[in-house]
């Protein structure tokens, strides 16, 4: 008989470790927690363990705290740093930190919470692969890929975001070609490159500007060209007063065609009144959740087929600084922004010849370059995502992907519904898995709520069924 509850949390990125904290910190109850990290650097994951010092958050510091109870905790930690005075003045809220201090002020918090666990708490950290969770009456099984199995009253899904999509050409064996990077987030997709050397980078959002820093930083003085379905590049971040004026208007029932209708009044009212238009997408950042999980199947496909694009552009920008570099390298034409589709792509004579078709003009235009890079995003079908634990839950019917084929199917407080429709009592998802449920749910001011909400969901459920139990 176990003497404690045992909490089992798969992937050790920000979701996973957070969550472990909240665990931790909301406890009232003698717990086990066992997080299983596979390949990335515990806590700091992929996206805050960069490389590259230059590499820099998009969202503001002060809106960065890992705790949404306690707003100015980065703010305070970056303050409390000596090594950090550079940034603590009159500007360090608005400021862009680098990813890499962030991951440091993760791995900070995550490590004095192992050191100073309170008494009735343990946690384990296993660096394997779960490969299968299988259910029993009572409780799931955890598979290791090399360790052994274990017992766990409840299971987290932390995975983070899979790698992206591959481009669909003719010559498969390109996929395989180590001129072909499939991988932007590793740092030898930008080394080893000699002068002359062109290079494609598929995709022009954010992962895009940061490999072509790390290029610069690396000294490439090549031509690079960057290509998407529509060619839009992110906008820039810019200093202005809050603009709220919609929320005013903005209530349910919500449809496409009325948000959109509203969108359009407001978006001229502020251009009329010298604010850019991205202040009203801002504005109702608060109510995207509420709005998504409103919106019907016909208006969420709606929204992907014809705004998703242009709110990405919006939605996630750069900073002022990062912008501007980007901007001056397109004047140079070292940045060639182009909007089409990738109609094949072949090596020939040790260069790779880029055939896709403009989406201006619809002519079909070759490019040859020396590196193709894969900055398209992360891949959300989870049907198509080749790893052995999503295969294993998929063919038990422990998880489905949901209704927008963008994540798993799940409850909006990360509770996961079955293939059969029946919401699980063991299984619960958080992170980017949740997009298709809440739509925003990838940065920090959302997800740290999801971690405290998470961590409080599955004590509660724990503390009722001791209760039930005894």
């Amino acid at each position: 008989m176990k003497n404690k509850p045992v909490i089992a949390i798969v992937g050790g990125g920000y979701c996973g470790c957070v969550t472990l904290i909240q665990l931790v910190r909301q406890s009232d109850i003698p717990l086990e927690i066992i997080l299983i990290n596979k390949d990335n650097p515990l806590v700091r994951g992929v996206a805050y363990s960069s490389y590259n010092p230059k590499h820099i958050l998009n969202v503001i510091a002060a809106k960065m705290s890992a705790f949404p109870d306690e707003p100015e905790h980065f703010i305070n930690w970056i303050k409390s740093k000596p090594e950090y005075s550079e940034y603590d003045n009159e500007e360090l809220n608005d400021r862009f930190m680098p990813r890499v201090i962030y991951g440091k002020y993760l791995e900070e918090i995550f490590e004095n919470t192992i050191k100073n666990l309170p008494e009735g708490i343990e946690v384990k950290i296993i660096e394997d692969e779960v490969t299968d969770i299988i259910p029993n009456v009572i409780d799931s099984e955890v598979i290791l890929k090399n360790g052994s199995p274990f017992r766990a009253d409840k299971v987290v899904l932390a995975l983070g975001n899979f790698g992206p999509v591959d481009p669909k050409v003719r010559y498969k064996e390109f996929l395989s070609s180590k001129n072909y990077f499939s991988n932007p987030w590793k740092k030898d997709a930008v080394e080893g490159l000699k002068d002359g050397d062109n290079i494609l980078i598929i995709g022009t959002g954010l992962t895009m500007v940061d490999n072509v820093l790390s290029l610069l930083d690396k000294g490439y003085k090549g031509k690079i060209y960057s290509l998407s379905t529509n060619g839009f590049f992110p906008l820039s971040h810019k200093k202005r007063k809050p603009y709220t004026d919609i929320l005013n208007e903005l209530h349910p029932p919500y449809t496409m065609s009325g948000l959109y209708k509203l969108f359009r009044k407001h978006i001229k009212y502020v251009l009329s009144h010298g604010i850019t238009g991205e202040a009203v997408v801002d504005a109702i950042r608060p109510k995207t959740q509420e709005i998504w999980m409103s919106l019907s199947l016909d208006d969420k496909i709606r929204f992907m087929s014809h705004i998703r694009h242009l709110w990405g552009v919006a939605r996630h920008r750069l900073p002022k600084e990062v912008f501007d570099k980007m901007q001056e390298l397109i004047k140079e034409n070292k940045l060639q922004i182009l909007g089409g589709r990738i109609q094949d792509i072949e090596e020939i004579n040790g260069k790779v010849k880029v055939i896709y078709k403009d989406k201006k003009s619809q002519s079909v235009n070759e490019v040859f370059v020396s590196r193709v890079i894969n900055c398209t995003g992360p891949k959300n079908d989870i049907n198509k995502v080749n790893d052995e634990l999503i295969k294993n839950l998929i063919s038990r019917g422990l998880i489905t992907a949901d209704e927008m084929n963008l994540g798993i199917n799940a409850l909006p407080d990360g509770t996961i519904i079955q293939k059969d429709h029946s919401v699980s009592t063991k299984l619960f998802t958080i992170g980017t898995l949740l997009k298709g449920i809440l739509w925003e749910s990838v940065a920090v001011p959302e997800l740290r709520t999801q971690t405290q909400s998470l961590a409080n969901l599955l004590l509660r459920q724990l503390n009722i069924e001791k209760e039930v139990n005894a």
